[in-house]
């Protein structure tokens, strides 16, 4: 068996109780049998990997919770889109819901608009958006894959309507 490198060099570099552990270890090496030293070196082995598993776990851990960060800030910038965009002649509105782009005529752009200002409250605005379009509209509400009136969507769309739109008489 090779003479192995000198680990006292590095004692200093480790601490007081490392470099005595160590020093125990060296002198204690030559009074056991091949066998206690395989199985010693297997304990090495086992230590030596059980504190890389630990490093990857808290890697992993910390990874995870970077992920979920930026899952969550994902979740808010991917919030639902809506877009509202006029046409050249003014009559027809082409409005993004999600990922759909739907066509909408004045006349019924103009009671969507109504609807949000003139309900007695948010919810009822919502509720009675969604109505309008299951009635009228159900091609937005299956192609947006919207629900109910709970749906992101069409809270997103209420918020669109009053930010672009104002009433007349308001």
């Amino acid at each position: 068996m090779g003479k192995k490198p000198d680990r006292k060099a590095r004692a200093p570099k480790a601490g007081a109780l490392r470099a005595r552990l160590e020093q125990e270890l060296q002198e204690a090496i030559p009074q056991i049998d091949e066998q206690g030293l395989a199985f010693l070196l297997n304990q090495a082995h086992v230590l030596i990997h059980n504190a890389q598993v630990e490093k990857i776990n808290r890697e992993l851990a910390e990874l995870e919770r970077k992920n979920q960060a930026a899952r969550r800030a994902m979740g808010a910038a991917a919030a639902p889109l809506v877009r509202i965009e006029e046409s050249d002649n003014g009559k027809t509105f082409f409005l993004g819901l999600g990922g759909t782009r739907k066509v909408l005529a004045l006349e019924e752009l103009k009671r969507l608009v109504r609807i949000c200002y003139g309900a007695e409250s948010k919810s009822a605005a919502l509720k009675q958006l969604y109505t309008v379009l299951a009635r009228d509209r159900g091609d937005i509400l299956a192609d947006a894959k919207i629900g109910g009136a709970a749906s992101p969507l069409i809270e997103a769309l209420f918020l669109a309507l009053r930010e672009k739109y104002r009433l007349e008489d308001r």
